[in-house]
């Protein structure tokens, strides 16, 4: 099964302290081991990053140790989603469609390139945001 993974899931997943890493993890697992066949877009990638490196842990993850962790527990086991321009536009289509603004746009560019990937699943913690975006679609799922 392809499965793409947003942002809220890799971080819970990645991150024990996470509230919901014991429900998020075993999807990690499950894209290490290859029994599914896990996806992120380029946007995803890069807000992981930015959000694992501002988070206020003690200790401090610093950016030297995301990368290590995303070199070794997320790279090797995901398949990169590259958003083209192309992308951006049905992102920024959808989102206006549905009378969505500001922060709506980067759960559209998750949802948009699962789409033009052909996922079957698109794993969130955020469903509200992601259902306002695609009512009834049941490609999106809680982890």
């Amino acid at each position: 099964m392809k499965v793409c993974f947003d942002t809220s899931t890799l971080v819970a997943a990645l991150l024990k302290q996470h509230p919901h890493h014991a429900i998020a993890f075993p999807h990690l697992k499950a894209a290490q081991k290859g029994t599914i066949m896990a996806h992120l877009t380029t946007h995803a990638l890069a807000e992981l990053f930015a959000t694992l490196t501002a988070l206020p842990l003690k200790p401090r993850l610093s950016p030297t140790d995301v990368q290590r962790l995303l070199d070794s527990s997320i790279l090797p086991h995901f398949t990169i989603i590259a958003l083209s321009g192309k992308t951006y536009k049905q992102a920024i289509t959808l989102t206006a469609a549905q009378h969505l603004a500001s922060g709506a746009i980067y759960d559209a560019l998750h949802l948009v390139g699962a789409r033009a990937a052909q996922c079957e699943r698109l794993l969130t913690l955020n469903l509200k945001h992601f259902k306002a975006l695609a009512p009834g679609d049941a490609m999106i799922v809680a982890p």
